[in-house]
C-alpha cells in the first residue's frame, strides 16, 4: 500500500463524512440533524457504514453519508474515498487511458441486470479522471443501484483514488451524478 497522501475534498450540502474509525457518531449526528430522534437514526446508520469500512479493499480515506432530510436522520447515499497504489502492468503504470479501455471491455457483471451503464475519462484540476456510471439490479430481485464511481489519477504520483457513490434512491441518479461531480472536481492533493 503506498503512503497516504494528504488530500482534500470539498462535500456538497447534505453530505455528512469522516475519516473511518475516527467518527463519533454522536456529534456527527447532533451536528447534522434536527430532532434527537434524527440523530438517532443518523448514530446508527454510521455505526453500519463504520462496520463496511472494514470489509472494503484498498485504503479507504474519507467515508460519509448523504441525508435526505436533517429532520429526518433518513440516508439516501453512501460515499466511499478509497487510496490505492497505481498497479504496474508490463512495467506501464496504470493510467486514465487504460483504465477506461479495461472498464469498456468488461463483460457487465453476470448477476446483474443494468439499466444503465457507461465510462468516460475527464480531466479535474487534480488530475484525469475516469467516470463509472452504473444503474443495475440483483439478477433475481427488484430495486435498483445506482452506482457511481470516479477514479482519480492525480498528476506526478503512484497512487488514484476511488471515489464511489451508491444509492437504491433510482431518483436520485442526476443530482448524485452532479454531486459526484462536483466532489472529483473540488479534489486536491496538498
Amino acid at each position: 500500500m503506498s503512503a497516504p497522501a494528504t488530500w482534500r475534498m470539498d462535500l456538497p450540502e447534505g453530505w455528512v463524512a469522516w475519516e473511518p474509525g475516527t467518527s463519533d457518531a454522536a456529534s456527527l449526528a447532533a451536528d447534522a440533524t434536527t430532532t434527537a430522534r434524527a440523530a438517532a437514526a443518523l448514530r446508527r446508520r454510521i455505526r453500519v457504514v463504520e462496520k463496511e469500512t472494514t470489509l472494503l479493499p484498498g485504503d479507504v480515506r474519507h467515508v460519509g453519508v448523504r441525508m435526505t432530510e436533517p429532520r429526518s436522520g433518513q440516508v439516501s447515499a453512501g460515499l466511499y474515498l478509497t487510496q490505492w497504489p497505481r498497479p504496474v502492468t508490463d512495467g506501464k503504470q496504470l493510467t486514465a487511458r487504460r483504465h477506461l479501455d479495461a472498464l469498456r471491455a468488461a463483460e457487465p457483471a453476470p448477476h446483474r441486470v443494468h439499466r444503465h451503464r457507461e465510462v468516460s475519462v475527464e480531466q479535474v484540476p487534480a488530475g484525469q479522471l475516469v467516470l463509472r456510471n452504473e444503474v443495475w439490479r440483483p439478477q433475481r430481485k427488484l430495486g435498483w443501484v445506482v452506482e457511481l464511481e470516479a477514479t482519480i489519477f492525480p498528476s506526478r504520483t503512484d497512487t488514484m483514488f476511488e471515489l464511489t457513490v451508491r444509492s437504491r434512491h433510482l431518483d436520485l441518479q442526476p443530482q448524485l451524478m452532479a454531486e459526484l461531480s462536483l466532489m472529483a472536481h473540488g479534489f486536491r492533493l496538498a
